[in-house]
């Protein structure tokens, strides 16, 4: 539960505080401070914090504050220091001023007026001559766009009073004060949520954060906290936004409504639908703003001012405000799929008849704008409303995108029942090959989907099938077959935009399995190209994303795939939903890929809990991200919790089992284990090997020579003769450098290494090259290869991996003994040890013996403080 406090911590404040300090307590010449800014932005709070903090016993502080009740009554915000009011208004003045300056002899006073715009025009006139006549420092606060008294705007015209415009926290400023309040981090997702409806309002933040705490919509799952649905808007906000917003004609009242139900609007648009004089005076209020470009669009200056807005209204007023708008976009020329959409949901939420056709056209053009549940809900409009095939298929795609599998497997068997072209029994079929790999992770389904549709493949949807075909075997490690059938399907004339979508998406992973990545730049071109093109299948761009940038670092194509991945996620930033997840997991890849170890955690970790509920092919490739990157950050009881959770995720994804195995490699060696974590490393080469899986075997077996293996040379050599990518050939040298005892063979790998961008392998490479100079008794080029090793390992967030511990902490012992000490350390059994290593008890007991004689040291804790550096 959120720790309710009379002040929040002062998050983000610290260059303004430091600037009123100074202007109060270091300028000679200064008078103090103007703090101005819109409602809500934290004032109060930071003058407050300014004069009650400013060397206590050197400095008195009185603080007034001025409110629109006492506008109307003289002196009215100084009440507690006026005496008899019957006096004549100078002596009572002059009265207040003494009573306010009036402090121990060696004290300054310091006066904080709050709100000062409210000022009447004795306050003011008392708080000028506090600044003028140099009575006391002054900080006073003032709303901006509201009017001030002529005596209060020459404080800051006539440069009396230095001014500080404050601005809303911005939104890394915000998501720090949330996490402070809430004591835990939060979820990304729903970090942006808050970030979004508050926008940096640091009074809209705590009532809305103690309404959502208490509501149980905000709430904490093992040190996250989630946000789900949509903000109720208390009436305690509601009427605080009233009163800030103030009293409004009610022209500039409907102004602020249509917005609330439709922004943005054009401004010639909403001017017509009230006048142009409302919609001035409601700019000039600050309520709205007005964007250069364009038709100029209007939208609420505060997202927040719509959800007030639409909580005071009726329902009927809703609907006749929202008729309105839909019957004008109606009249008005197709301004594009946005219009579209926004025309559709303004209809379905209003008193007009219900449009089938306008669902549904809408429901895909929010597909295409990657706004699935959207889709599904127009799509569900539509299919009440009449509609059909279209209205179905839309549906159960948009249900996939969102994974509810299930849902789109039950709209996709309605479908079945209905009479259907050839060509929509073909769209029919890819969809459902699709949700069943991707979503479900049941390939056996799949290829008895294909299975059935080959029993009746008149001509025409012979080239789909084969598309579909394609897919099915790319995503069971059928690479070649993959290929050999995209190729085929992409040559047609009779392919459906999906089938062409499919067809390539399989090349995508093939070629990338394949080590051809040569070959991917033009493929990926052509399916962006026809992503951006075809708005029923353009939902998929971030999916094939994935396979594309898979392809190019298993290739060791790093830079590119970090670019590319940068450039895809940036063009949907500002859509949430589910796309905000794949966004995410994109991002947590590429960082991992680059060794940005702590940047990967931080995009995968806060989502990582919604997972576990989940199948099939997102689940399992964030799992293993998720679970090397903490193996490689150290932390290996982390990556045990997150490989038990790996394994436990429902669907088969074959092509990732190599990728699986390796991940299972990382968490034996962060555990110490170094011959198991070898064995898996190799299980995964020979995994990728027989299915054709060239890179992915490269990367497995390099995986087996950092932890230490020097068998993986030969084989390595061969791969960098077929496998297109600067990885093989660098990972071939490494293996080869280790096996030959070659530290500048090392080095000049780790270069390579470093090149391409993959600095992981490069502190390896480097560590190796450290721990070989010093068995030939190099200390000096030692030193430096370690050097080199330990400054990329800090590039990489401090990654702790074994080459770079031993390199770190040389010792007489074998790698045998230290890993064997490093699993007594963990107070394993020498039984334990014996069946973990595949070894016998006797060979356990000897290893240690030896490592006794070495070292000096008997007892198992003190042997493994050889190991630890404990």
């Amino acid at each position: 539960m959120v720790s309710v406090v009379d002040a929040w911590p002062l998050i983000g404040r610290a260059e303004e505080l430091r600037l009123i300090n100074t202007a109060v307590a270091g300028a000679e010449g200064s008078g103090g401070v103007v703090i101005a800014g819109p409602p809500g932005v934290g004032k109060s709070r930071l003058a407050h914090e300014a004069i009650t903090h400013i060397s206590p016993g050197r400095w008195a502080s009185r603080w007034a504050r001025a409110t629109a009740s006492a506008r109307v009554l003289p002196l009215g915000a100084f009440a507690e220091w006026t005496g008899d009011p019957a006096q004549d208004p100078m002596l009572v003045v002059r009265g207040v001023l003494d009573l306010l300056t009036t402090a121990p002899s060696g004290t300054k006073v310091v006066v904080g007026v709050d709100d000062a715009h409210l000022l009447d025009d004795l306050s003011s006139f008392v708080v000028h001559q506090l600044v003028h006549r140099k009575l006391a420092k002054v900080v006073v606060t003032i709303r901006t766009g509201e009017p001030t008294s002529d005596a209060v705007t020459a404080l800051w015209k006539d440069e009396l009073l230095q001014r500080v415009d404050l601005q809303p926290l911005s939104e890394s400023e915000t998501v720090d004060l949330i996490t402070t309040v809430l004591g835990d981090r939060i979820e990304h997702a729903s970090a942006q949520k808050l970030w979004t409806f508050t926008r940096g309002n640091v009074l809209y933040l705590r009532h809305l954060l103690e309404q959502e705490v208490a509501s149980n919509r905000l709430t904490e799952h093992q040190g996250t906290w989630e946000w789900t649905g949509q903000p109720v808007v208390s009436p305690g906000l509601a009427d605080l936004i009233d009163t800030q917003i103030g009293a409004l004609p009610d022209l500039v009242g409907v102004v602020l409504d249509l917005l609330a139900v439709g922004e943005p609007l054009p401004e010639q648009m909403l001017a017509d639908l009230t006048d142009p004089d409302s919609v001035e005076t409601a700019h000039a209020a600050g309520l709205i703003t007005v964007e250069d470009s364009g038709h100029h669009p209007v939208r609420l200056a505060h997202p927040l001012y719509g959800e007030a807005r639409r909580a005071k209204a009726t329902p009927l007023r809703l609907k006749r405000l929202r008729s309105r708008l839909a019957t004008t976009l109606a009249s008005r020329p197709d301004a594009g799929p946005r219009d579209l959409i926004r025309r559709a949901v303004l209809t379905l939420e209003s008193d007009l008849t219900h449009d089938p056709a306008l669902f549904t056209a809408a429901a895909t053009a929010a597909l295409s704008l990657f706004d699935a549940g959207l889709a599904e809900r127009l799509a569900a409009a539509a299919i009440a409303s009449g509609a059909g095939y279209e209205a179905q298929l839309t549906r159960s795609m948009a249900l996939a995108l969102v994974s509810r599998g299930r849902e789109a497997g039950d709209v996709a068997a309605q479908i079945l029942t209905m009479d259907l072209t050839d060509e929509q029994n073909l769209e029919l079929v890819c969809h459902r090959l699709g949700y069943l790999l991707w979503v479900r992770g049941r390939p056996e389904l799949a290829d008895a989907i294909l299975l059935d549709a080959r029993k009746s493949d008149p001509s025409p949807m012979h080239a789909s099938l084969t598309a579909c075909h394609a897919i099915v075997c790319a995503y069971e490690a059928r690479p070649i077959e993959a290929t050999a059938a995209a190729r085929s399907a992409l040559q047609s004339a009779h392919l459906v935009d999906i089938g062409a979508v499919l067809a390539l998406g399989a090349l995508l992973l093939a070629l990338g399995d394949l080590g051809r990545a040569d070959q991917i730049p033009p493929i990926a071109n052509r399916t962006y190209g026809l992503l951006a093109h075809s708005p029923r299948v353009s939902a998929l761009r971030l999916l094939f994303s994935e396979f594309h940038t898979g392809g190019l670092r298993l290739a060791g194509d790093v830079h590119e795939a970090d670019a590319t991945t940068a450039r895809v996620c940036r063009e949907v930033v500002d859509v949430p939903g589910w796309v905000q997840t794949m966004s995410c997991l994109l991002m947590g890849r590429a960082a991992l890929g680059a060794g940005r170890l702590t940047e990967t955690r931080n995009w995968l970790e806060p989502r990582f809990t919604s997972f576990t509920r989940l199948t099939g092919y997102i689940p399992k490739v964030w799992c293993c991200a998720l679970t090397q990157a903490q193996a490689l950050s150290g932390d290996p009881a982390a990556a045990t919790e997150t490989l038990r959770i790996l394994d436990a995720v429902h669907g088969a994804v074959p092509f990732l089992e190599p990728e699986h195995l390796s991940t299972r490699a990382w968490v034996a060696a962060a555990g110490g284990a170094l011959t198991p974590a070898i064995e898996l490393a190799h299980q995964g080469a020979e995994q990728a090997a027989a299915h054709h899986q060239y890179a992915q075997e490269v990367v497995c077996l390099h995986t087996a020579t950092r932890f230490g293996d020097s068998t993986t040379a030969h084989r390595l050599r061969e791969l960098a003769e077929q496998v297109d990518g600067p990885r093989a050939p660098a990972a071939a040298l490494h293996a080869t450098s280790l096996a030959a005892g070659d530290a500048d063979g090392l080095l000049d790998a780790s270069h390579q290494f470093e090149d391409m961008g993959d600095l992981l392998s490069a502190v390896d490479a480097a560590a190796h090259a450290a721990t070989t100079h010093r068995r030939h008794g190099r200390n000096g080029s030692a030193i430096t290869a370690v050097t080199r090793a330990r400054r990329l390992a800090d590039t990489c967030d401090s990654a702790r991996t074994p080459a770079l511990t031993e390199a770190l902490q040389p010792s007489p012992l074998t790698a045998r003994q230290r890993e064997i000490i490093t699993l007594a350390a963990q107070g394993l059994s020498n039984k334990q040890i014996a069946e973990k290593m595949t070894l016998s008890v006797r060979t356990i007991e000897g290893h240690l013996y030896r490592a006794s004689l070495k070292t000096g040291l008997a007892g198992r804790d003190d042997l493994g403080g050889t190991i630890t550096g404990k």
